[in-house]
């Protein structure tokens, strides 16, 4: 039923345990992992305040710096991937990651989407992480939460 699951990274611990029940799920249903880091462009490179030389070399040295996180994320996955035996895909992509998340799982026929709870920011105050509440709120490939 669910052979091609994503699974959203931002390399915190909650999307670490979403990947390790990703991971499981493939090796029951004998599936692929797709792992996908979304580069949050909308708040990141955000600089209206600054003049545009100086705007484009900072902008250049974050993307460059998230990329690299990104790559890492999902690498990290990857492994998980290699030691359970599951067939693995890596993306990282520029974007906003809620709406992106969706649209790559729909795009790419997905049949479950695998997120953590909260994310990077660790807001342990609220209930549900807002990319994740995004994500479940306007997915149509069902979506499964780790807390």
């Amino acid at each position: 039923m669910f052979e091609k699951i994503l699974v959203a990274t931002d390399g915190s611990k909650h999307s670490e345990d979403a990947a390790d029940a990703a991971m499981q799920m493939a090796k029951l249903c004998k599936g692929k992992v797709t792992a996908l880091y979304v580069i949050d462009v909308g708040k990141e490179f955000a600089f209206s305040d600054i003049s545009a030389n100086i705007a484009d070399e900072v902008v250049l040295g974050i993307r460059n710096s998230l990329t690299k996180k990104g790559e890492a994320a999902v690498k990290r996955i990857e492994e998980k991937a290699k030691a359970a035996g599951v067939d693995f895909e890596g993306k990282v992509i520029e974007g906003e990651p809620a709406s992106d998340i969706i649209k790559t799982a729909s795009d790419s026929g997905m049949n479950l989407i695998v997120i953590g709870s909260i994310g990077v920011t660790g807001l342990d105050k609220y209930l549900l992480g807002s990319v994740a509440d995004k994500v479940i709120r306007g997915s149509k490939v069902p979506v499964m939460v780790v807390r």
